[in-house]
């Protein structure tokens, strides 16, 4: 009988050229298997890094090769269409009515055109007060939101930035800004004072230059604020 393997496990989130390169260290005299990604490697005494590299990931491949061929992906995929097509055909409206209701309602998320504007529809032919009518408009836009991110196929951090650039154009901010979460209170983790005192340094270079800006347009301001925009203009970049 040979020399038995030597099992190697991998650190999380460590790279296959790593992860290689430690098997490589170990097979001096016998036979090291680690598995990466699901797929099972063996390096032997005498591969190099990149010898154990490519083997892996020609595996890897044939791996891939035969899960697109294989018969249970082909019920993934036969499963997943037809709740696909179940979903697009469900009539999309929305149930609340109240205005607390409608405060703690779902977000929507249409998943075809027609979805999108029966559930638009839903919402403004009914009967409103003051309060309802704000709720309409958010869960209107939240919908057409949801909707245009599911049809580009956007990553969380677009939608981060697409919401905040919604959030700028609704309330005509023209400068930078930043969102203070109440709920963030609860944690310790989290330094609201710190974190207003790092964006206000932050934003100091457009501020300096709004003061400028108004120290050269505007000579009818209260004294007070024009010793203020002084102040600001003063502020070093």
């Amino acid at each position: 009988m040979g020399a038995p393997v030597i099992a190697y496990d991998p650190q999380p989130g460590m790279h296959i050229e790593k992860a290689c390169i430690e098997a490589w260290k170990l097979a001096k005299l016998q036979d090291v298997e680690f598995t990466f990604n699901g797929v099972k490697v063996v390096a032997h005494p005498g591969d190099s890094p990149k010898a154990i590299q490519d083997r892996w990931r020609a595996d890897s491949e044939a791996a891939h090769e035969a899960w697109l061929k294989s018969p249970e992906r082909a019920e993934r995929e036969r499963k997943r269409e037809e709740e696909r097509r179940q979903k697009e055909s469900v009539v999309m409206v929305e149930s609340a009515v109240t205005e607390k209701e409608m405060h703690d309602a779902a977000n929507p998320w249409p998943l075809t055109e027609k979805q999108l504007l029966e559930y638009i529809v839903s919402l403004i032919d009914r009967g409103h007060d003051y309060g309802t009518c704000c709720y309409a408009m958010s869960l209107a836009a939240v919908a057409a939101f949801n909707y245009v991110a599911g049809k580009l196929g956007v990553t969380g951090f677009q939608s981060s930035c697409a919401d905040l650039d919604f959030l700028r154009r609704t309330r005509s901010m023209k400068g930078p800004f930043i969102i203070l979460k109440a709920e963030d209170m609860v944690f310790p983790q989290y330094n609201l004072t710190e974190r207003l005192h790092e964006a206000m340094n932050e934003w100091q270079p457009w501020v300096k230059e709004q003061a400028e800006k108004h120290l050269k347009e505007t000579d009818m301001a209260h004294p007070i604020v024009i010793a203020h925009w002084k102040m600001l203009a003063q502020t070093k970049k």
